[in-house]
């Protein structure tokens, strides 16, 4: 059996690295091979197709050529470039890792496992993402593809959003990694799952191992990976107000950064009333206190009761409505000593130079239109 197993493991491992070496996208961090650049790519990518982080790549590395520039960076010049990607805790880890790969690694990302854990935001895949592709160490890789790939190529039944079903896989990603080309392998892994093995209607008459696919073979392909159970999406309804103030062609607007503790940390936003997992009605938002503690922030408001614009928006655990909503004023009253003002005022020329929620730019484009 043990023959077996190895004997397979060793024709996997050679179709492989073949179809790679032919059919491999040409990606720009695959052709200047830097442990920066995978770190980049690597963490755009980790919830972003190709197509869509390939921008983003470009972008980053315009901006932050090196890890110095990018530990030199401010939060703000970060997440204004990472806007649009989501999941925006990563483009701050990003940022706080290149800072310790400054200072405590001499600018030069670490080669060991237990160096590399010291990274925030760098976990187990990226890990040894890193030091497979960069640096062409004997170490697997398991993302989404990987899971696939390995459930559908040996029938496996583990549920891969369990502990215990995740350390079959990095079990077995290790037994068959190519110890002599870890890098092309485990990227051969990725490629196969992103080109082939996709998550409906797998492309098996292109599968350079279509022949050694148990998944295949039993016609349960589609069916794997499995897993144990979905995750609960709760609605969440979003009530934002584009305030206007001064007169038009000379408009500056309130907008304020958002805090730690929930989605978009960081990013800046205009004032909002929730309504949680109910949406408010005309009554309840006009009667909401936070409406009337804006409202009286402002010289001579004038609220506009028509929605100006509409959208939803899908997070992995959470489903967005947000209404915007128009105030035109005069302008601000000025806090007393005892009162902090949360908001900053801004041009509305000068809104592109803030990071804001892709949800909210959708709405205020739809406004402008």
């Amino acid at each position: 059996m043990k023959t077996s197993a190895s004997s397979l493991y060793r024709t996997l491992r050679e179709r492989l690295g073949a179809w790679y070496d032919r059919e491999a996208r040409d990606l720009p961090w695959r052709r200047d091979v830097s442990a920066y650049h995978v770190l980049l790519s690597e963490v755009i990518l980790q919830q972003t197709r190709v197509d869509q982080g390939m921008s983003y790549y470009h972008r980053f590395t315009e901006a932050f050529p090196t890890v110095y520039d990018l530990a030199a960076a401010s939060e703000d010049e970060v997440l204004l470039l990472w806007q649009g990607l989501g999941y925006y805790s990563r483009g701050r880890n990003l940022r706080r890792a290149a800072q310790i790969i400054v200072s405590d690694f001499g600018g030069e990302l670490p080669r060991t496992l237990e160096e590399l854990s010291r990274l925030p935001g760098v976990g187990p895949y990226t890990r040894g993402a890193i030091l497979s592709f960069a640096y062409n160490l004997p170490f697997p890789t398991v993302d989404g593809n990987v899971y696939r790939v390995l459930s559908r190529l040996f029938a496996l039944s583990d549920p891969i959003d369990t502990g215990a079903g995740q350390r079959v896989y990095w079990q077995l990603a290790d037994e068959l990694l190519d110890r002599e080309h870890p890098s092309r392998h485990n990227q051969a892994l990725i490629e196969l799952g992103a080109l082939c093995c996709t998550p409906r209607s797998p492309h098996c008459p292109e599968c350079p191992v279509q022949q050694q696919c148990e998944g295949y073979r039993r016609g349960i392909a589609e069916t794997l990976p499995i897993k144990q159970g979905k995750t609960r999406v709760r609605p969440r309804y979003m009530y934002y107000f584009l305030v206007r103030l001064g007169e038009a062609g000379t408009t500056s607007r309130l907008l304020r950064r958002r805090g730690a503790g929930d989605i978009w940390q960081g990013l800046y936003e205009l004032p909002l009333i929730e309504g949680g997992e109910e949406p408010l009605s005309e009554e309840a938002l006009l009667a909401h206190p936070h409406l009337a503690q804006l409202l009286g922030q402002l010289r001579a408001p004038r609220l506009h009761l028509q929605p100006r614009a509409t959208a939803k928006h899908r997070l992995s655990h959470q489903q967005l409505y947000a209404q915007l909503y128009l105030i035109e004023a005069e302008g601000l009253i000025p806090p007393t000593e005892e009162e902090q003002q949360p908001w900053i005022l801004i041009p509305e020329a000068e809104q592109e130079r803030y990071a804001l929620p892709v949800l909210l730019t959708r709405l205020l484009e739809e406004a402008e239109d």
